[in-house]
């Protein structure tokens, strides 16, 4: 058989440090049994909601920090505006009061009559009589026009002062959002080291008890512990670690493998010429009749003696041919095993002979190295299914 395997990658952890003197009273002894895994458990689903929890927080945080961030802009960019516009106006009102009094006096004068500005300026009138009239033409448009125009500054100042009041109570929560948001992921980096600490102390004891506990739950027939099992076990140690408990459930609840003696000419003919074979040497990667096959060149050759072409590897074959019933096996058919020498792949294929020394339950195949092509009895630990050319 030829097989591709895959390699991981792992990634450290930052804080150990500060995760292990928060532990405590979290880590239990190593070898602990089913109490002290169960409390274990429950500890590290506890961190786990905890983290899941202050992720949720730090997201609400962010966003809500992101948005008081554009808010202040916003208002600095408007107060900016209202303090340009603050300027524009006092020096209005200045630059309009000059001129307002020079054109106002110019009015007066080029409007009165010659005997008016005689009387005003050149004959013997009281002072008090002169202001009056100037008082009463000249000062009084200017006041109204002055007045009108420190009746909008006023309103001006007003909304300059509402809005700086507003930019510094939203200056002050989004500082206030920015600090929560800091203590919020330095919390989030305490508890993932926490968990991941906790975790690693009593790992492979937790996969351990879960190998156990998925096979009891699979003798017993309870799928929901068996579910239950290969989750725990997948949370400490990821997809191996679920594996592992994957075939210990497989291995405690052997599929039900019925089959006949009787099948088509193509199959019939396909075990003919597999027995043909009988003998001769494993050999890797091999598919040379006479002189070595590995498993999946053999049922390559053999079906292909028969008529039909298949591929030549374990996981293709598996990918490509039409899957059966275990229940209705014929001769010919191919039966394929997952994961036997640990590459979490479809890793060996044998073939269906419905007859021989253990009679219905009888298969032919290349098995491994230092064997030869040879009939022996099924056997079900790593069995994913049977499939048909």
């Amino acid at each position: 058989m030829i097989r591709v395997r895959r390699r991981g990658t792992t990634r450290s952890t930052p804080l150990i440090a500060i995760a292990a003197a928060l532990l405590g009273g979290l880590i239990v002894p190593v070898g602990a049994q089913a109490e002290s895994i169960a409390q274990t458990q429950a500890q590290i689903a506890q961190l786990s909601a905890t983290l899941a929890q202050q992720e949720k927080t730090s997201e609400i945080t962010a966003n809500a920090y992101d948005a008081a961030k554009v808010n202040l802009a916003n208002l600095n960019v408007d107060l900016v505006k209202l303090k340009a516009k603050e300027v524009v106006k006092r020096a209005a009102i200045k630059v309009t009061k000059g001129q307002l009094a020079t054109a106002v006096v110019r009015a007066y004068v080029d409007g009165a009559s010659e005997a008016q500005i005689i009387s005003l300026f050149n004959q013997k009138v009281t002072t008090y009589d002169a202001r009056t009239v100037y008082q009463r033409q000249v000062i009084g448009d200017l006041n109204s026009l002055e007045n009108a125009l420190r009746t909008e500054k006023k309103s001006l100042d007003t909304t300059l002062s509402d809005v700086a009041n507003q930019r510094a109570k939203v200056q002050q929560e989004t500082v206030n959002m920015q600090n929560l948001l800091a203590q919020n992921v330095h919390n989030e980096e305490v508890t993932r080291t926490t968990l991941a600490v906790v975790t690693s102390k009593l790992k492979s004891e937790i996969i351990a008890y879960e190998i156990k506990a998925g096979a009891a739950a699979a003798r017993a027939h309870d799928l929901a512990a068996e579910a239950s099992a290969v989750n725990a076990a997948s949370a400490v140690g990821g997809q191996p670690a679920a594996n592992l408990v994957i075939a210990a459930i497989q291995a405690a609840t052997p599929p039900v493998i019925t089959g006949t003696a009787a099948g088509s000419a193509q199959g019939l003919a396909a075990l003919k010429w597999a027995k043909s074979e009988i003998g001769v040497p494993y050999v890797w990667g091999g598919e040379t009749p006479g002189v070595g096959f590995d498993c999946s060149g053999l049922t390559q050759w053999a079906w292909a003696k028969a008529g039909f072409t298949i591929p030549r590897t374990t996981e293709m074959q598996w990918a490509d041919l039409r899957h059966i019933s275990l229940k209705a096996l014929q001769p010919g058919d191919l039966l394929y095993y997952y994961n036997l020498d640990g590459d979490h792949q479809v890793d060996h294929v044998v073939m269906y002979a419905g007859s021989g020394p253990w009679g219905t339950s009888t298969i032919i195949a290349a098995a491994h190295s230092g064997t030869n092509v040879s009939l022996a009895p099924i056997f079900t630990f790593g069995l994913i299914g049977a499939a048909r050319p």
